[in-house]
C-alpha cells in the first residue's frame, strides 16, 4: 500500500514539473485527433494532418492548439498558412496544411495581398489568424442538445 501511495505521489509531482522551454517540440495529437508534425529544419513551421470530414476551421483549431501548447507563441503572434490543404509531402496519401508562426517576407507579402475575410479557409498561402481566433473554431467534443429542465421520458 505504501508503495502504491509513493508511486501515485511521484507521478503527481512529475505532472507538476513544467516542460523544458528549450526543448524542440515533437509530434502531437490534438484534442480533436489531428496529428501535428513540427518541421525540424524550421522551428516555427508545422504540418497539420486532416481527418476525414475536417473543415478549414478544424485545421485552424489544431494549428492554434499546437502553437499555444507546443510552441508557446504569444497571444499577438499570428499563425500563417504556408502550404494550402493538399497532399502531404511528409506522408504520401495523407492530406495536410503547413502552417508557420515565423513567416518570411514573401509570405507576409502574400498575406497583405489577400482580400479581407473572416472565413477560416486553408486554401491560400498567407491566410492568417491569431491563435485565440483559431481556438474559437474548436468545437466541443460533445454538444449539449437538451435545455435546462428537459427530461427524457
Amino acid at each position: 500500500m505504501r508503495r502504491a501511495l509513493a508511486l501515485i505521489a511521484a507521478l503527481a509531482l512529475a505532472a507538476c514539473v513544467p516542460p523544458d522551454p528549450t526543448a524542440a517540440p515533437g509530434p502531437m495529437r490534438t484534442m480533436r485527433g489531428n496529428l501535428v508534425l513540427p518541421d525540424p529544419s524550421d522551428p516555427g513551421r508545422f504540418e497539420v494532418f486532416a481527418r476525414a470530414g475536417d473543415s478549414g476551421a478544424d485545421l485552424w483549431c489544431a494549428a492554434s492548439e499546437f502553437a499555444e501548447r507546443e510552441l508557446r507563441v504569444p497571444v499577438n503572434r499570428r499563425i500563417y498558412v504556408v502550404t494550402p490543404r493538399g497532399s502531404s509531402a511528409a506522408r504520401p496519401g495523407a492530406r495536410s496544411v503547413v502552417f508557420t508562426v515565423a513567416p518570411d517576407a514573401a509570405l507576409l507579402a502574400a498575406a497583405e495581398a489577400l482580400p479581407m475575410g473572416l472565413t477560416m479557409d486553408v486554401g491560400r498561402p498567407g491566410r492568417n489568424f491569431l491563435p485565440v481566433h483559431g481556438r474559437t473554431a474548436c468545437r466541443p467534443l460533445f454538444e449539449r442538445r437538451f435545455g435546462p429542465g428537459f427530461t427524457v421520458p
